[in-house]
């Protein structure tokens, strides 16, 4: 069953930092978009990933931005307009002065990598395993590809009149145009296959839970602690690994065979999967134990 679009395809270089639009990408098991989530941000005290869930800390990263270059790894631009390659010698020095702390740019996890969320119901920092749904050596939160739709866009809009609710706050992977005008319709995919063009099969494995990240000022978008309301008060999802209702917007994916997504490709709903979320659900609570 045709569902609906690729509308935009974005990769994020660097954990936390803003990314970059394509028109093409190829994606694969475990490592989703190339050169996405390639690199991150270590904090060299504490041996922890920089994430901007913990925006205190790494609320900086976010006015940073990224693109990849396949034969010259990570180009960073920070926020005064300075430019960094992630081969110079000193990017690493130049990076703790931007961040005002000693940190690396790193091309993969420490090893057991976890990262820093900020706990609202706590007001403390609590640390979270790295890219548990994910291969090893990955920096994703969780799972190798993020998606949401047009018309969960449009349904946070409608409850969020006065606010600016974009695909920038959510960082997805895949934005799809569905025919549906609004409404949170990719609830509906967890635990179903989806063919994306000829080529690309994944597994819709999680919905993903929205953290403090989504109401922070970035550039072009101001601070709006509605957007992770309006989540909670009506897209609350059930967690089996967590045993807790979280809020959501927009769907966690495995990829189960690789190739090249382009924009424009449609996107067809297949079966449901047990195999495949006994899988997941096994891969994810071995990674979890083992990171703790």
């Amino acid at each position: 069953m045709e569902i609906g679009r690729i509308g935009e395809l974005w990769r994020y270089p660097v954990k936390s930092m803003s990314g970059e639009r394509l028109s093409t990408a190829r994606v694969a098991p475990d490592v989703g978009i190339e050169g996405d989530r390639a690199f991150a941000i270590v904090d060299l005290e504490t041996g922890t990933v920089a994430s901007g869930k913990h925006p205190r800390k790494w609320g900086r990263l976010l006015a940073c931005s990224a693109a990849f270059d396949e034969g010259r790894g990570a180009r960073i631009e920070l926020p005064d307009g300075t430019r960094l390659d992630s081969s110079q010698h000193d990017v690493d020095t130049r990076l703790s002065a931007a961040l005002g702390r000693a940190v690396r740019l790193a091309a993969r996890p420490p090893r057991q990598a976890r990262l820093e969320e900020y706990d609202v119901a706590t007001n403390s920092a609590v640390g979270v395993p790295l890219s548990v749904g994910a291969g090893d050596g990955t920096f994703f939160d969780f799972a190798p590809i993020h998606l949401v739709t047009t018309a969960t866009l449009a349904r946070l809009g409608e409850l969020l009149p006065g606010s600016r609710v974009e695909r920038a706050r959510f960082r997805p992977n895949l934005v799809i145009e569905t025919d549906a005008a609004s409404g949170f319709v990719e609830n509906e995919w967890n635990g179903r296959l989806i063919s994306l063009g000829d080529d690309v099969e994944m597994y819709v494995v999680f919905t993903c839970p929205r953290c403090v990240m989504t109401t922070l000022e970035q550039p072009g978008l101001p601070a709006d602690p509605g957007i992770l309301r309006a989540a909670t008060e009506h897209n609350r999802q059930w967690f089996p690994l967590l045993g807790k209702k979280l809020p959501t917007v927009g769907m966690y994916a495995t990829v189960i065979r690789g190739g090249t997504m382009r924009v424009g490709d449609t996107i067809r709903l297949g079966a449901s999967s047990p195999r495949h979320r006994i899988g997941a659900l096994a891969h994810a609570l071995k990674r979890v134990i083992h990171r703790r």
